[in-house]
């Protein structure tokens, strides 16, 4: 991905879409093992652009270069971790923790110093298939991490992580990331 935001899906055959990958600028994709693809790739923000590289073209480019090699192997490896964070996200218990780990994922991800403003470059209903959860609990899960003042909402495409260490605590317990007032 180059520019812009994307996640690649699949469609269940209940006719539900399931998201597997958030894809933001500088992330590789589409790796996989035989030329049949599961998933589909769709652009969620305006001006999306991503580049399509030929696998023979690829393989000869790393067969010829060691450290281009290496850079495809790193694209790989990171590709396999966001698949394996998004996975340990969806796992959580509760859709606070749901949703507090998708913020700290995604922070980690795009913000570059500690406290920055978080833009979130897809839509409630995107995150809500992200998270394998309703649009309506995404929207409750926000509001209750900002009234615990763990979040700032900013504006609805802008949060800021007010607590990381909340956040974190509450991702690895069993109860809702609630603290009283």
């Amino acid at each position: 991905m180059t520019v812009g935001a994307a996640l690649c899906s699949t469609v269940r055959a209940d006719g539900r879409r399931l998201v597997v990958d958030l894809l933001l600028p500088g992330d590789f994709f589409g790796f996989a093992a035989s030329n049949d693809h599961d998933c589909t790739v769709e652009a969620v923000v305006d001006g999306t652009r991503a580049n399509k590289y030929d696998r023979r073209s690829v393989e000869a480019l790393a067969d010829g270069s060691p450290a281009i090699a290496r850079e495809i192997r790193n694209a790989a490896i990171e590709a396999m971790d966001r698949r394996r964070a998004h996975l340990l996200v969806v796992g959580r218990t509760t859709a606070q923790q749901k949703v507090g780990s998708f913020l700290l994922e995604l922070a980690d991800r795009v913000c570059r110093e500690e406290g920055e403003a978080l833009r979130l470059a897809i839509s409630r209903y995107d995150i809500a298939d992200y998270l394998a959860i309703s649009t309506e609990t995404v929207s409750r899960a926000f509001s209750a991490l900002h009234r615990s003042a763990l979040i700032e909402m900013i504006s609805p495409q802008h949060i800021r992580i007010l607590d990381r260490e909340g956040l974190e605590e509450c991702e690895e317990t069993r109860s809702p990331c609630l603290r009283p007032n």
